[in-house]
């Protein structure tokens, strides 16, 4: 897949950074935990499509979740970091409205069972600059490129039908951390933009607990919120996530 190729890449050149740009830390990190969501409206097409609540279809129990991402830190203040975070429910449920259900190219019946998928997978490209680092505080801001690739299907009695976007989304960076003792400390991650035609926000607020020198682990509250308000597509969506990560330095 041309995704993950460009993905296997971006590993690749963080690893050679690492190697020749004199790195200071090489990062993994590995997220588990689950996800649920407060609020998913859609409306394909924006204009002539029926709106709708995708919850009432997919649910909003708490649903299982991973992300993995890599980063080096170079030259003291660079960090360059990719990521990978995938997302995918599906339920079945009923649309209780007072007619057909327009969506994307097909009408289906409401008040009858409706099978529903929602997909968000996301890769990132992140380059953040450290501006201040002294004493307990590390404050750094930088961009982000995120490449998404979402759908929503419904189907019902052998009707299928779905919308895909596969697109490119740029976001600004911000990170805070806050050592509270030797061993624990507070971190605020955050990307987000907001436009005319949409935004995006992911934001995690973790605390970081210190195993041993290169390995820690950390839990917190995440937020991933935002959606598109265009031509074809109607969709935003809130969705909370209880992280649980391990993070290993290289």
């Amino acid at each position: 897949m041309k995704i993950l190729r460009i993905l296997t890449f971006a590993a690749l050149l963080l690893l050679f950074a690492n190697a020749h740009v004199q790195a200071q830390t090489f990062t993994l990190e590995a997220e588990t935990g689950g996800l649920w969501f407060s609020n998913n409206d859609v409306r394909i097409p924006n204009e002539g499509g029926t709106r709708f609540d995708m919850i009432d279809l997919i649910g909003s129990d708490l649903a299982p979740y991973f992300r993995v991402r890599a980063s080096v830190r170079f030259l003291e203040r660079h960090t360059v970091r990719i990521l990978y975070a995938p997302i995918t429910k599906s339920g079945t449920g009923r649309l209780k409205t007072a007619g057909p259900i327009i969506f994307a190219d097909s009408e289906f019946s409401p008040n009858q069972p409706i099978k529903g998928t929602y997909r968000f997978n996301t890769w990132r490209l992140t380059y953040r600059f450290t501006f201040y680092d002294r004493g307990p505080w590390e404050l750094g801001a930088g961009l982000a490129g995120l490449l998404r690739d979402a759908k929503v299907q419904l189907e019902q009695d052998g009707l299928e039908d779905r919308d895909t976007d596969l697109g490119f989304v740029p976001l600004v960076h911000l990170f805070a951390s806050r050592a509270l003792t030797e061993r624990l400390s507070l971190r605020l991650d955050a990307e987000t933009l907001a436009g005319p035609q949409g935004r995006a926000t992911d934001a995690a607020l973790t605390v970081h607990y210190q195993l041993r020198k290169s390995l820690s682990l950390y839990a917190g509250y995440r937020i991933l919120e935002g959606g598109a308000d265009v031509d074809q597509v109607y969709n935003f969506a809130w969705i909370n996530f209880l992280p649980f990560g391990l993070s290993v330095e290289f």
